[in-house]
């Protein structure tokens, strides 16, 4: 489970060094994609494997939704392997997506990670207090 937050700074390549306590369970291997909110989110190869997997299924392959839906969460998706440091690239596609620039906010999602502009991130997350601050467990399916 990824939990907590950070403000790392991309560097002059615009790579990104994972937040030390992340960086094992993203040793081998990870991947980039556009979240929803635009956000960048990061998850293992196992866990995107596992979402490319619900999300073909979920959809009829060849209605314009499938077609949005994929060609957002496929097509400028992004597959490294962090570096000895720890860094990983963050590509323009992505970066141009989320309105990164080089401060950013690396939070802890559960079973991803995401990487947000300060600004947008802050202003997603004032919109959605009250709905926090109103939360019932009861409404939240268990997977």
């Amino acid at each position: 489970m990824f939990i907590g937050t950070s403000y790392p700074k991309l560097d002059e390549k615009y790579r990104l060094i994972l937040p030390a306590k992340f960086r094992d369970r993203l040793a081998g291997g990870v991947v980039l994609t556009k979240g929803q909110e635009n956000c960048v989110v990061l998850m293992t190869r196992a866990e995107y494997e596992k979402r490319a997997e619900a999300l073909t299924a979920d959809t009829t392959v060849g209605t314009q939704k499938y077609r949005n839906l994929t060609r957002h969460f496929f097509g400028d998706a992004d597959e490294q392997t962090p570096d000895g440091q720890g860094r990983i690239l963050i590509t323009l596609n992505l970066r141009e997506w989320a309105g990164l620039g080089r401060e950013l906010v690396v939070a802890g999602a559960g079973k991803h990670i995401e990487i947000w502009n300060p600004e947008t991130r802050a202003a997603f997350m004032a919109s959605g207090a009250d709905e926090f601050a109103n939360y019932n467990e009861g409404e939240v399916k268990q997977n």
